[in-house]
């Protein structure tokens, strides 16, 4: 919801939104003091957009605003055509409710490695979101037949169903919102599995730390009718010789609260390639039969890797994060924003952050060298493996602005945030980028300085974990 700088409940903004049946405070913000949408909206058929469009007799529209009519599109209708519109559209407070189940850790179950979808559609949802539901109880039925066999994981695997997405991504902000404490103390990962699948064709994106964990597990898991790994057809439908794993980040979906809120690092991984349905009444399970995974062997597979990831993450001794990743992405993300602020016209030179990336990429290596001479084949006593897992889980935490970015405290991470001005895509290292963007080189050196900092302290962390590792 671009009208606000919050996302969740806007009644209740950077608090959980409590039923006033629910025993617990909750103060409300009146509706009419919330800078809510007031620019009325209904959806039309082809048909009935090409009859306005056809009538409009106004200036011509520039090329970028046409849509896929073939016929001229007009800025203003003339004085000759009237449309006459009726939106229905209440104002009301409704119950949203989230369910999540948890597979209870048998060691460390205070700590959680979490997965997630909304399950709330525009129309039927077969794809969105429902593609991800099945597949998440698909992993559910199987995690319960392992714990019930006496197979449980070690840390506490939680599967969220999160209500009222679709309405600005409520249900799951404000369950972070509600626990934020814990996730902060305890969150290992949150995966989320919105639309997760629609066609053949992999795809993932994550923050660094979970780039190698994923990567590891499509390696273990066949594509189906291929006799290849789910990795090894990823690399041959790209035509790489290396994993093209995206960049988490943008907005429209649940991992926003746990990665741009409050620093949990998340991933997204899913199989799709069939599109063109997506919020419309097409997207019914007619079309998912038809096109989308007619033999319905994608889900499972799916499932398969997301059960192996769970699995690794929840019975981990050293929590398996790609440490390394982290200095790797942030050359590649500095030199972009470098290059955009070029193409702006901006003279800029981000050497002090280039210095402490290279900082980190040393310290990096040196935990993994001991992380792997060390932990292989020793006993860690339990209280020094938590401390270590403990430093971990802290790590992507170090990009966390307490003031948060730009015009919009509740997005805090310094690494990756929603575009403010669509709310969709992903910008990496968005207080630098918000700069550029807004055509304001003042403020560039203040905020190099903000990120040479978090870098900083990213690297004083796996310091830490290395010196743990090799005391």
């Amino acid at each position: 919801m671009l009208t606000l700088d919050y996302t969740g409940d806007p009644l209740t903004p950077f608090e959980p939104a409590y039923t006033r049946d629910s025993g617990k405070p909750v103060e409300r913000l009146d509706p009419s003091d919330v800078d809510l949408h007031k620019i009325p909206v209904l959806p039309m058929g082809y048909g009935a957009a090409r009859e306005i469009i056809d009538r409009m007799t106004g200036e011509t529209a520039p090329e970028n605003w046409h849509s896929g009519i073939p016929t001229t599109h007009r800025i203003e209708g003339g004085d000759e055509l009237t449309v006459r519109v009726r939106v229905n559209q209440p104002k009301a407070l409704t119950l949203a409710v989230n369910v999540v189940g948890t597979v209870r850790g048998t060691e460390l179950p205070d700590e959680w490695v979490i997965f997630g979808a909304h399950y709330d559609p525009w129309g039927f949802g077969a794809i969105d979101p429902n593609g991800g539901t099945a597949m998440l109880l698909t992993m559910a039925e199987a995690l319960g037949e392992l714990a019930a066999n006496g197979c449980a994981p070690r840390r506490s695997i939680l599967i969220g169903h999160w209500d009222a997405e679709e309405y600005g991504i409520i249900g799951s902000a404000e369950w972070v919102e509600e626990l934020r404490d814990e996730l902060n103390a305890n969150g290992v990962a949150y995966i989320n599995a919105d639309s997760a699948v629609s066609g053949p064709r992999f795809g993932s994106s994550a923050s660094p730390s979970l780039k190698g964990p994923i990567i590891e597990a499509t390696k273990t898991v066949e594509y189906p009718g291929s006799g290849m790994s789910v990795y090894e057809q990823w690399l041959q439908a790209n035509e790489r010789e290396d994993a093209p794993m995206g960049n988490l980040g943008g907005g429209g979906s649940d991992h926003v609260g746990f990665y741009s809120h409050i620093g949990v690092p998340s991933g997204s991984l899913g199989f799709g390639g069939s599109g063109g349905v997506y919020h419309s009444n097409y997207d019914n399970f007619a079309w998912y039969e038809r096109f989308g995974d007619h033999e319905f062997i994608y889900g499972p597979t799916l499932a398969k890797v997301n059960g192996v990831l769970a699995l690794r993450l929840a019975n981990a001794d050293v929590l398996p994060y790609d440490v390394a990743r982290y200095a790797q992405d942030l050359k590649t993300h500095t030199e972009t924003i470098e290059r955009l602020a070029a193409d702006a016209g901006m003279a800029m030179e981000l050497s002090d952050l280039h210095g402490a990336i290279e900082v980190l990429a040393d310290a990096a290596d040196a935990y993994e060298t001991a992380r792997d001479a060390g932990v292989r084949g020793e006993d860690f006593p339990d209280a020094e493996l938590r401390a270590i897992n403990q430093l971990l889980v802290a790590l992507e935490r170090a990009f966390i602005h307490e003031e948060g970015l730009q015009g919009r405290p509740w997005f805090r991470s310094l690494y990756a945030s929603p575009d403010p001005f669509s709310g969709y895509a992903s910008w990496m290292l968005p207080g630098l980028r918000y700069e550029i963007e807004t055509d304001n080189p003042e403020q560039l050196e203040f905020w190099e300085g903000v990120y040479s900092e978090a870098v900083g302290e990213l690297t004083s962390r796996v310091e830490a974990l290395r010196e743990r590792l090799n005391d």
